[in-house]
């Protein structure tokens, strides 16, 4: 073969070389590529999956909070439609933890057993607000109806102050008949058409008929209360699973009862004594039916800021009815302002604040709350009722920052 034929195959041959060195050098450069390219390919769905599950974690808080929204109404509405059976209940639980320490003591050094205790301690205290119903009962119903004529009187002792807003009254008046178009000399005013509600004794049966049902569901169910003993507590200690969780739960369910036991044998001896406070004043005072407006003022107590203000409020309207001089009628509100005074600034913190001290927000918004809910009963319970929550807080671990909110 001549050399020319060589020549091409070797220059054929010098030419796949580069070739071939070109590809071996494109290989070499092609790892850096492929490895940038895989390192986007996994961090991207890094990334897709990190933000996917914040958005997750973000849409399970958004529903937990719903969720805790929509179960706060359903409480709500649970209380406000269903207080025919809870008011009974509430009261009967809160008995039961005044009571029940009775009740032990019976049966500790009189050996009486739970059940005759129980039956024994309900007997003396439904005999002894029996008895104080059916003797401020008299009183009461005179009041009643002597409240038309005592209206009337107020309204000849008060006619001096309307007076000087009798033209104001005249031409209020005035305008009300424009407004309503008043009928011309000989034109007949249309017929109106009022539907009439319930009469007084209709609505008077109704709240009787309630109340005696109410009263009989709640000495009933604080029968078997104050009967079981501690059954109750037995069997909470059987579910827990250590001894060191049976000794947390006995330690928690006494030192709970303890305390609320304290607070509301304290807060009724304090109630009773500013009612007796208050009978002995109104009696010196030459009030009528002293004995009426110091059981009263027991009662009302229970009610902070409101109580203090509708006694007061109470005992001035009476003062005015029965007194003709401006000292009279004025000490026997101010006697009950300072009594009541005196006892919120003195005795309650005096004997409280060691045990138990609420703080006056909470304790204003727990009362417009059980008002709304539960009226009259919702306004003598709500305080009790935060007291009870306050102190079940402070002794369970994970609601202490609850009851530290709740306190001073």
């Amino acid at each position: 073969m001549p050399p020319e034929s060589v020549r091409p195959v070797s220059a054929s041959l010098d030419v796949a070389e580069p070739s071939r060195a070109s590809s071996r050098a494109g290989g070499a450069l092609e790892p850096p590529a492929a490895a940038a390219s895989e390192t986007v390919g996994a961090a991207a769905p890094t990334d897709v999956a990190a933000a996917v599950g914040e958005a997750l974690e973000k849409a399970i808080r958004v529903r937990s909070r719903v969720l805790a929204g929509l179960f706060t109404l359903a409480v709500f509405y649970t209380f406000y439609f269903a207080k025919a059976v809870l008011i009974p209940i509430a009261l009967a639980m809160l008995l039961n933890l005044l009571l029940a320490p009775v009740v032990r003591g019976l049966r500790k050094y009189l050996r009486l057993p739970e059940g005759f205790g129980a039956a024994l301690v309900l007997l003396l205290g439904v005999g002894v607000v029996a008895g104080t119903i059916y003797g401020l009962s008299g009183p009461a119903t005179r009041w009643l109806d002597q409240l038309p004529l005592a209206m009337i009187d107020l309204r000849d002792k008060v006619e001096e102050l309307r007076r000087p807003v009798a033209e104001v009254q005249e031409a209020a008046k005035k305008v009300e008949n424009l407004a309503q178009g008043e009928p011309e000399p000989g034109e007949q005013r249309p017929v109106q058409v009022a539907v009439q509600g319930p009469g007084l004794t209709e609505v008077f049966l109704g709240g009787a008929v309630t109340f005696v049902t109410a009263s009989v569901v709640m000495i009933a169910l604080l029968f078997f209360l104050l009967a079981s003993g501690d059954t109750l507590l037995r069997q909470a200690v059987s579910i827990a699973p250590r001894l060191s969780d049976k000794r947390r739960v006995v330690e928690i369910a006494r030192d709970t009862e303890d305390d609320i036991s304290y607070y509301l044998l304290t807060v009724s001896l304090i109630n009773a004594g500013l009612g007796i406070a208050v009978g002995v004043a109104m009696y010196v005072l030459g009030m009528p039916n002293a004995i009426l407006w110091g059981v009263m003022a027991g009662i009302f107590n229970f009610v902070p800021f409101l109580g203090a203000v509708a006694g007061i409020a109470i005992v001035g309207l009476v003062a005015l009815l029965t007194f003709d001089q401006l000292w009279s009628i004025l000490l026997p509100p101010l006697s009950y302002l300072f009594l009541t005074s005196f006892e919120a600034q003195f005795v309650t913190p005096a004997l409280l604040a060691r045990r138990l001290t609420l703080n006056p927000v909470a304790v204003f918004l727990a009362l417009i709350v059980w008002t709304w809910l539960w009226g009259v009963a919702g306004a003598l319970l709500a305080v009790p009722l935060l007291a009870t929550f306050k102190i079940c807080c402070d002794h369970i671990e994970p609601l202490q920052p609850i009851g530290t909110m709740l306190g001073r």
